[in-house]
């Protein structure tokens, strides 16, 4: 029933085991995994390959012409068959419920809904006000309990709603036909690429007949644990493969060059775009929440 599909890209070992081992608990079996692996020969520090296939799973050299985060879960995609894609961050772990819990909203949901999300555990710094000191809390990432009934109300308008409320890849299912349709991740984006594909599979409501327009289920289920730490690509790390070769300040310029190329795509909706009766409140939430570097870059 599922792909499972892993990128890396200078993972720890104890990173990468952990996330490998999340799988292997799954209640549900029912799974083929490729793990794609973009990490420079220089920088490896462990056999990964190995790691990978002593858990029975399929180890992938990423294709130089398949670049960044994107093409490596392209390439992993191309080499399965199964109608879902289950998508893993090779620093994040699932509960080993997971697969089973969203096998069931799968069946329930209608023949339109072509992406399934769930919120995640996470680590959240906090910058104390009086010391100035960084401490990490828990909290959760992906849970929105007070806009998700806007979804549920305007299932065709799921674009919009992803604006403000972006689900991680991890925790993230899409029906592989749906993805095959928009030719997969855009491999030119190294931040922001995983929400970019979501907006393009269920279709901008100013562009796309609503026939045409595919929905999005939000599940109320709290299904792994998303690690938020200085070396992913939100903290400009070396998790990410924009940081090959290139200095602080460069991986800074591409990121804004980034997130000119999202807006242009993808220009923020504005109230009048909204269905009648959206409340002013949700439409706020549209300003990003959470990847507000990428999805408003002019408020960064």
């Amino acid at each position: 029933m599922f792909d499972v599909i892993v990128p890396i890209y200078r993972i720890s070992k104890d990173f990468l085991e952990r996330c490998l081992e999340s799988i292997d608990d799954q209640t549900y079996t029912d799974y083929t995994v490729y793990v794609c692996d973009g990490t420079p020969v220089e920088h490896q520090q462990y056999d990964a390959k190995a790691m990978v296939e002593s858990y029975g799973f399929t180890s992938l050299r990423q294709d130089p012409a398949h670049p960044l985060v994107g093409g490596a879960r392209n390439q992993a995609v191309a080499e399965g068959s199964n109608p879902y894609l289950a998508f893993l961050d090779g620093d994040d772990w699932w509960y080993d419920g997971y697969l089973s819990e969203v096998k069931i909203s799968i069946e329930e949901s209608n023949e339109k809904t072509a992406i399934w999300s769930c919120a995640l555990d996470c680590h959240v710094p906090v910058i104390s006000q009086f010391s100035g000191d960084t401490f990490m809390v828990k909290g959760l990432y992906n849970y929105w309990p007070q806009n998700e009934q806007w979804l549920k109300d305007n299932p065709d308008y799921a674009y919009f709603f992803f604006f403000g409320h972006p689900p991680a890849p991890t925790g993230t299912i899409i029906q592989r036909e749906a993805f095959e349709a928009v030719g997969g991740y855009d491999t030119t984006m190294g931040m922001g690429e995983d929400t970019e594909i979501l907006l393009r599979i269920v279709g901008d409501p100013r562009k796309v007949p609503v026939e045409d327009r595919r929905h999005y289920s939000l599940l109320d289920l709290i299904t792994g644990f998303h690690f938020v730490g200085e070396d992913n690509t939100c903290s400009l790390g070396t998790q990410s493969g924009v940081s090959a070769n290139r200095s602080s300040d460069e991986i800074k310029a591409y990121f804004v060059s980034n997130m000119e190329y999202f807006t242009e795509k993808h220009p923020l909706p504005t109230a009048a775009d909204m269905p009648e009766g959206t409340p002013v409140d949700f439409i706020e939430t549209l300003k990003g929440v959470m990847r507000d570097r990428i999805l408003t870059p002019m408020n960064s």
